[in-house]
């Protein structure tokens, strides 16, 4: 099963956080954006930082602008009608309409939670599947792109 994916890293855990690092996995390809924050966007977590790895120097060297994230992250779920899936969806919709709110633009797009498209016992073995594959240093946990990687691949482990 193809399914799309969505994780977001952000300033910390917090109602003040903000995105800092969006990727997506749509139709087999994956696209990410670090994002610059905005003037209002002020709340920043050392210990967040400290497992995502990325600065706010990095973000305003790398970033990219809100209004340009959006917009490019809207143009290519423009590729599907179908859903982006989460393994955190009350963040990351959260973070993503922090995202369109500075950019001033609506989100079009849908999210749901991955662990709606999993049965029972599933549940747990996608938690511990995901689990094992940040252990086995395959993956950059922590990092968005890495992380929808890792996500798929631990869905479709459970569904194949």
């Amino acid at each position: 099963m193809n399914i799309n994916i969505i994780d977001i890293e952000a300033s910390g855990l917090h109602f003040d956080s903000y995105p800092i690092e969006v990727a997506v996995l749509v139709n087999g390809k994956t696209k990410s954006w670090l994002i610059k924050p905005e003037p209002g966007w002020v709340y920043w977590c050392d210990i967040a930082e400290s497992i995502h790895g990325i600065t706010r120097e990095m973000l305003h060297k790398e970033g990219l602008p809100a209004i340009q994230v959006a917009r490019e992250l809207s143009a290519f779920m423009n590729e599907t009608k179908e859903p982006l899936y989460s393994d955190a969806v009350r963040w990351d919709s959260d973070w993503v309409d922090t995202l369109y709110l500075a950019a001033n633009d609506v989100r079009r797009f849908h999210m749901a939670s991955i662990y709606k498209l999993l049965r029972g016992s599933q549940k747990f073995a996608f938690d511990e599947q995901i689990a094992i594959l940040a252990e086995s240093g395959k993956y950059r946990r922590h990092r968005a792109e890495e992380d929808v990687r890792m996500i798929h691949e631990a869905f479709n482990s459970l569904i194949h």
